[in-house]
């Protein structure tokens, strides 16, 4: 039987640890809305990419698999549902360029 990441104790551990940097909070924050949605804790943030590689900024690609198309500073949207994320202020910075190592 497989187990998943949600039922692993790595997950538990990464969503209840103190984090290491802004950017773990972030991902802390990610995995909280992921988890409510019934998708598995991330480990890592995906980098960013330019259209030419698929498209998709940061948070596009962290709820790609919730079936999210566009994330803007307060809502992300997929076909039929939105919702809030909470993650302006990380969306704000980022496009300020004051997380360069979430680019591809």
């Amino acid at each position: 039987m497989e187990t998943t990441l949600r039922d692993s104790p790595a997950s538990n551990s990464l969503l209840l640890a103190p984090p290491a940097d802004p950017l773990d909070e972030i991902l802390r924050r990610i995995n909280l809305i992921r988890l409510a949605r019934g998708a598995d804790a991330l480990y890592e943030l995906p980098s960013a990419c330019t259209a030419w590689d698929g498209g998709g900024c940061v948070l596009e690609r962290a709820f790609d698999d919730l079936g999210v198309l566009v994330v803007d500073y307060t809502r992300a949207y997929g076909r039929g549902f939105e919702f809030e994320h909470g993650l302006g202020d990380f969306v704000r910075d980022f496009d300020a360029g004051r997380h360069p190592r979430l680019l591809a």
